[in-house]
């Protein structure tokens, strides 16, 4: 009789559903592997999740797909969903400085303006801090192979303000951390890129700005009543795959041809042929450190910051007056607890559709720690305060709904590259063990659901 494989995934966020689900319809010497999905918290779906609030159902974690990036909506495709997804209304957005909203420049989102004009004509860097900028233009070429912090490149061609006001807020939107820290090569690969082939970063932008084709269609996407409709898809196209939550895996201990024996949190002994480590790099790190203790050190290298989501409805006529923008981001030199806020009414079609009422999405957390000790009410409270300075007047919410995500985003700091370079190295003796997550190559739901696939037919290969 053959031997029917059977592999275990660990961890049930998108990415160790998109693993189960491609290792559910895999083909191994002529059967279809057993798989077994562990899942230490009573639910499935990781950071996606959406709530009921003020009558509509929001996102707290990921609100949007990255369009540009095929993972995401080729799954919701395969899934029956493709038809219900809805692009965003705009996509302009604004930066808080200077005692005002400023408008980014278009293309910024997409990772480059479209030119440095309309840098200089936005209004964000002062005209002290516009000069500085200019002077990359004669400083001499500096850019190498090497890694560095994105701080420390953009502060060094263009100066403290484009660092602080521009690049910071937008990176700090992504991984909720520092640009001093944050991996040039890892989280801005194209400026790396632009550093190193052009003697001067401006002329690079200029170049890039000719040479890149604009994005034909929309740059977001998600889906109405909340991206956790596709975790609810995702969990039911898994075939027999058994999934197993609040039970998570303590250890893992590889056994003489290529076994694995799982230590789970119930008290368990799970044999299995093959394994996929879904989880954040810290719990990844215990289940490897008395097997494979070098695989452990480099996990444990890789921090997480925290970040809190404040959802917020006010009456339809709290905002005193239009706002042609679908959100701000605050630059942290500006001393407020607000990292950014999203006016989800102008940037959503289905929430739009509430005429009485409008919706807000806050981040708050990164600009100031005490974030952290402050209670709902008082987290509230100075959210509130701090948006009628940005954008007039509110009043009080209708309603608030305050989700505080401990430890959850990886933090890509200088060396990650060769950190994950050296990580594959270790367990490259270990073909039947893969790792996948936000925490190694690429922090958005559609590189998650790329890493989980492409770990799943690492196995299937390494089986066959």
């Amino acid at each position: 009789m053959t031997h029917r494989p059977h592999v275990a995934v660990v961890g049930g966020g998108v990415t160790g559903l998109a693993a189960a689900r491609k290792l559910s319809r895999a083909c191994i010497g002529g059967v279809t592997p057993s798989v077994t999905l562990l899942e230490r918290s009573g639910r499935v779906g990781g950071k996606i999740r959406s709530r009921s609030f003020a009558g509509a159902t929001v996102d707290v974690g990921p609100e949007a797909l990255f369009a540009a990036a095929p993972e995401a909506t080729r799954l919701c495709d395969e899934l029956g969903l493709a038809e219900e997804l809805v692009p965003t209304l705009r996509s302009n957005t604004a930066v808080w400085t200077r005692g005002r909203l400023r408008e980014m420049p278009a293309g910024i989102l997409g990772g480059l303006p479209d030119g440095i004009a309309p840098v200089l004509r936005s209004g964000i860097l002062s005209p002290a801090g516009a000069a500085r900028a200019g002077v990359d233009l004669v400083l001499p070429k500096d850019g190498g192979e090497a890694d560095e912090s994105v701080g420390s490149l953009v502060r060094r061609r263009l100066g403290d303000q484009a660092l602080e006001r521009m690049i910071d807020p937008l990176l700090g939107g992504i991984y909720g951390g520092d640009p001093d820290a944050l991996s040039l090569k890892a989280t801005a690969p194209r400026l790396h890129a632009l550093a190193r082939e052009h003697r001067s970063l401006i002329r690079g932008l200029i170049a890039a700005g000719r040479s890149t084709p604009r994005a034909q269609g929309p740059m977001l996407v998600t889906l109405p009543g909340g991206l956790q409709r596709l975790i609810t898809r995702l969990r039911a196209d898994l075939g027999e795959t058994e999934v197993v939550e609040r039970e998570g895996v303590l250890r893992i201990e590889p056994l003489p041809g290529g076994r694995h024996l799982l230590h789970t949190t119930a008290g368990r002994e799970l044999t299995v042929d093959a394994t996929v480590v879904a989880t954040p790099a810290g719990a990844a790190a215990q289940m490897l450190r008395a097997s494979v203790p070098a695989a452990a050190a480099e996990l444990s290298e890789i921090r997480y910051t925290s970040v809190t989501v404040v959802w917020l409805a006010f009456p339809a006529g709290a905002l005193r007056r239009p706002l042609d923008t679908t959100g701000f981001l605050v630059p942290r030199g500006e001393r407020r607890m607000l990292t950014a806020c999203t006016l989800a009414s102008a940037k959503w079609p289905h929430l739009a559709a509430h005429s009485d009422r409008v919706f807000l999405r806050c981040s708050v957390g990164r600009n100031d720690p005490q974030a952290t000790a402050l209670g709902d009410e008082q987290l509230v409270a100075r959210v509130v305060a701090e948006l009628g300075e940005a954008i007039a007047a509110l009043g009080d919410p209708l309603d608030a709904q305050v989700t505080r995500w401990q430890d959850a985003m990886p933090q890509y700091t200088v060396g990650h590259l060769e950190r994950i370079g050296r990580l594959d190295s270790v367990l490259g003796s270990l073909p039947r063990l893969r790792l996948a997550g936000a925490a190694y190559r690429g922090v958005g739901v559609p590189q998650c659901i790329a890493q989980g696939e492409a770990a799943a037919a690492q196995i299937v290969s390494a089986l066959s």
